[in-house]
């Protein structure tokens, strides 16, 4: 375990983890307390979670979890892991922190989601199905932001995680989208990897990349999903 991950979990296992993470995101108005409940735990439990799951396990939910997972996909366990999630309140209301961490450039893909020539047909349905999600999604924030295009076919990470904060404000629930760049994680030297050595270099290589599916334009944006609203933030963090 290296890397964001290790950065994360260590966060996570702090003393001051709260007051790191309230630091990091009180231009929102979203804080998280003790009283929130977050996944993973720390080092102890380093299982990361889906939506789907998060919901009906930490959220007593279980109905919006089975909505999200077939506005997702139709067959097997494909939804997408987080590196955290975590109940919160966000401007009075409770919502969720949904927190994607990187630690290298190499970490922000540019691909789209892969499917195999020999794939299945339930595979090729569920590859369609996410296609029409990030579609729907895509099309609706466009009416509030234009220019913005999350794909299936490029930038496929970033595009599903801004799809799943959409889709969860537009059924009621605030959202706090953010990335979050470990710097110097010099367990990651390599000789080839680029890392981040400051909270401004981690910003201007998340905007280039962010720039490629239009993504740019929604950071630091709340965009109102009818029933609530998301906001997406990128942030550098060193951790110990």
């Amino acid at each position: 375990m290296i890397g964001s991950q290790k950065a994360l979990l260590t966060l996570i296992d702090s003393d001051d983890f709260l007051e790191t993470v309230n630091e990091l995101i009180k231009e929102t108005g979203a804080k998280v307390t003790s009283e929130d409940v977050w996944k993973p735990k720390g080092m102890k439990d380093k299982s990361e979670a889906t939506l789907s799951t998060f919901m009906r396990d930490f959220c007593h939910k279980p109905k919006l979890g089975k909505r999200i997972f077939k506005w997702w996909t139709e067959y097997g366990p494909v939804s997408p892991n987080w590196d955290l999630l975590s109940t919160c309140t966000i401007n009075g209301e409770k919502g969720l922190l949904l927190v994607e961490a990187k630690a290298h450039k190499d970490e922000l893909d540019r691909s789209g989601k892969n499917l195999k020539k020999d794939a299945n047909d339930k595979s090729k349905v569920n590859h369609d199905k996410i296609a029409e999600a990030i579609r729907q999604a895509n099309t609706a924030i466009n009416k509030q932001i234009d220019g913005v295009c999350i794909s299936r076919d490029k930038c496929y990470q970033l595009s599903n995680r801004v799809a799943h904060a959409w889709w969860l404000a537009n059924q009621g629930i605030p959202v706090m989208l953010l990335y979050l760049g470990c710097l110097k994680c010099k367990d990651m030297v390599n000789g080839r990897r680029v890392l981040f050595e400051t909270d401004k270099e981690w910003q201007r290589t998340f905007t280039n990349h962010a720039k490629l599916v239009g993504v740019d334009k929604l950071v630091g944006e709340k965009v109102d999903c009818g029933k609530s609203n998301f906001i997406t933030i990128c942030k550098g963090l060193e951790t110990k």
